[in-house]
């Protein structure tokens, strides 16, 4: 779920590009939605129960565009084929749109940032909706025009997320946030892992994996925010332990402790509940009490959308509390949503924000400099 973060910084021409391709097509999908024109005398929908007066009339405008349109083309680096065809099921309930398609993929990070970017170069839009953890990617393509300018009444439930995360109220909101932590075989390596500095144990040299932070942007991002809160001795001597390097899949992370490759690897927490479940093997996941920081899966909607109407309409579920306790529970992921908890089955590996010691890292204030100079040290460190 990271994103390369290249040396030279591509999306730079991304977000050029965007801007360049947009204004011919100003015209195009993704514009706005007021309908002042569209007949909703009869428009119905279980949603539309629930409020009246201008709200009432705005969802009632987008749903009769949405059947119109009646598809959704969303791509995701988190979201697993199972539970998008669940959530899109429930939207289509809630929003008498029974006859829409879903057209989902989950890619990597990377993946789905090229996906982006070669569809923007062609000037053919086809992805409506997107989730990804890479906030240089959402911020570039806000810069460049890339996203639909759209502020869910939804989005006030994510004011607090701000202090941790990325956040854009009327481009782009992350709903959900999962964190690096590390993943212990206790078949393999058994003392717990309360510190950062542990993995310096001379136990576990050479049998455990380390993020490649010069290659991955939310490892970057993980290795800035530590930076700042543990001495530099601490990352010298994780060097001189001979860390492997991570495959950047936190579920290919989860299976190589699983099956003994390695004892230990410091990924992702919340895809260890689907591995254990998988393996029957008791992995154990800790959070270093010094902290750690959160990624932030965002979502927006592209500026060339072609189902823009649905792409709205979806935005709204997925923020409210219904689209929440569906993700969370399907997912295991933590939500800002106040009072969506992960489930219990998924505590051990997903702690309640509340419960996890985060270090508050607002990336939209790392400046690229910093960024480079932390990726430079790193590979200083590990030569790699």
């Amino acid at each position: 779920m990271n994103r390369p973060a290249a040396k030279k910084n591509p999306r730079r021409a991304l977000a050029a590009c965007l801007t360049a391709v947009l204004a011919l097509t100003a015209c195009g999908p993704g514009g706005d939605d007021s309908g002042a024109q569209v007949d909703i005398s009869g428009v119905t929908a279980p949603v539309l129960d629930k409020l009246t007066g201008a709200e009432h009339d705005r969802v009632a405008r987008l749903i009769a565009q949405a059947r119109g349109e009646n598809e959704l083309s969303w791509i995701d680096s988190v979201v697993a084929p199972t539970t998008a065809t669940a959530m899109f099921a429930a939207f289509q309930q809630q929003y008498g749109l029974p006859g829409a398609k879903l057209t989902f993929e989950r890619l990597t990070s990377g993946q789905l940032s090229s996906r982006l970017e070669q569809e923007v170069s062609a000037g053919q839009g086809k992805t409506d909706f997107f989730g990804v953890a890479s906030p240089r990617l959402l911020s570039e393509l806000a810069d460049g025009n890339g996203l639909t300018q759209y502020d869910s009444p939804e989005s006030v439930h994510y004011t607090a997320a701000s202090k941790y995360v990325a956040q854009k109220p009327g481009y782009y909101i992350a709903p959900v946030a999962y964190a690096f932590a590390v993943v212990v075989n206790p078949g393999k390596y058994a003392k717990p892992v309360t510190s950062w500095a542990d993995l310096a144990d001379p136990a576990l040299k050479g049998k455990w994996d380390v993020p490649n932070v010069s290659a991955n942007e939310g490892s970057l991002y993980w290795y800035y925010g530590l930076r700042g809160k543990l001495d530099p001795s601490v990352f010298r001597d994780w060097a001189a332990n001979g860390p492997l390097t991570s495959t950047g899949s936190s579920a290919e992370e989860a299976q190589k402790v699983a099956q003994g490759q390695v004892s230990v690897s410091v990924t992702s927490g919340f895809r260890v509940s689907q591995t254990v479940a998988q393996t029957k093997v008791p992995l154990k996941v800790y959070y270093p009490q010094e902290g750690t920081p959160l990624a932030g899966q965002t979502y927006a909607i592209t500026s060339t959308a072609p189902h823009a109407a649905i792409a709205k309409l979806f935005d709204d579920w997925l923020l409210s509390e219904a689209g929440q306790r569906m993700y969370v529970e399907k997912e295991g992921i933590g939500s800002f949503y106040p009072g969506v908890d992960p489930p219990a089955s998924a505590a051990p590996y997903q702690p309640a924000f509340s419960d996890m010691p985060i270090i508050p890292l607002n990336t939209d204030q790392v400046a690229t400099s910093e960024l480079d100079k932390a990726r430079t040290e790193w590979k200083g460190l590990f030569s790699r």
